[in-house]
């Protein structure tokens, strides 16, 4: 146990001693200010605050929150393995008795705590600060995006969608050669991240939406969508079956990404 509570101590001053990470460690209140405050003030003083355009920048912006706090805290973790690749501590862990899996592991797990802070605070921050600025019109109707969701529901979404942590680290530590390579394919990885975003267009209601389900964060996204407006068609499952079927597909991905990663790692 002290082992790994030295790695901790050690593994936080590393990521504070680089700009980039600690950015990223700060970058979940960062997001809650837009989202909360700014991106509201915006709205409210737009021609088109009472319109089209008031709803799409809402709901981007609630979207926005429910995706990010997973895929910055993998990018965290994979700049940090990246750096364990560039000054080649890989090698040197390798001959230690924690071993490479054992260490990629306790990575993988105090980033995953990370992420669960992170999604909490973007989600739950949005409900405890900004309910009353988050009404929008949707289908013909008014909608109150975040009185509908609990914040018991928030945090079990931020345990689900964390899951996404160890997928994103290890595909980004693995294909990357530095953390400037890391930093061009975290730009592009962004865009994919938000996909489940067309959840919210009538085409993706039915069945059809399975198909935004190839990505992991589809399943933690869709059910507090669903349950934020008010959303509810035959081919729906339950919030719990959305995130059930979130946590098996997050898991089985991580274990294929970290055998990758330790196969690339060792060779």
């Amino acid at each position: 146990m002290k082992k790994y509570l030295s790695l901790l101590r050690y593994e936080f001053k590393t990521i504070l001693k680089d700009s980039m990470n600690a950015v990223i460690l700060v970058y979940p209140i960062i997001v809650l200010f837009i989202t909360a405050f700014l991106l509201p003030g915006i709205v409210d003083k737009t021609a088109d605050s009472s319109g089209n355009g008031a709803t799409i920048s809402l709901l981007i912006g609630f979207t926005l929150s429910l995706a990010m706090g997973g895929f910055i805290m993998g990018v965290l973790l994979g700049f940090s393995l990246l750096e364990n690749k560039d000054e080649n501590t890989i090698m040197n862990i390798q001959a230690t008795p924690v071993e490479l899996s054992g260490y990629t592991m306790f990575k993988i797990i105090y980033v995953y705590v990370l992420a669960i802070f992170s999604n909490i605070i973007m989600v739950g921050g949005l409900k405890l600060f900004a309910s009353d600025k988050y009404v929008v019109d949707y289908e013909n109707t008014t909608v109150h995006l975040l009185d509908a969701i609990s914040y018991g529901q928030i945090i079990i979404f931020a345990l689900v969608a964390s899951l996404i942590v160890p997928t994103i680290a290890l595909i980004l530590a693995s294909i990357a050669k530095n953390k400037v390579e890391g930093f061009a394919f975290m730009k592009s990885g962004g865009l994919f991240i938000l996909i489940p975003m067309l959840a919210l267009l009538n085409a993706f209601q039915d069945g059809k939406q399975y198909i935004l389900g190839l990505l992991p964060n589809f399943w933690s996204i869709k059910p507090l969508l669903n349950e934020a407006l008010g959303l509810s068609h035959s081919s729906d499952l339950s919030f719990y079956g959305y995130l059930g079927i979130g946590v098996v597909y997050s898991v089985i991905l991580s274990a294929i990404c970290l055998r990758f990663f330790l196969k690339r790692a060792k060779a």
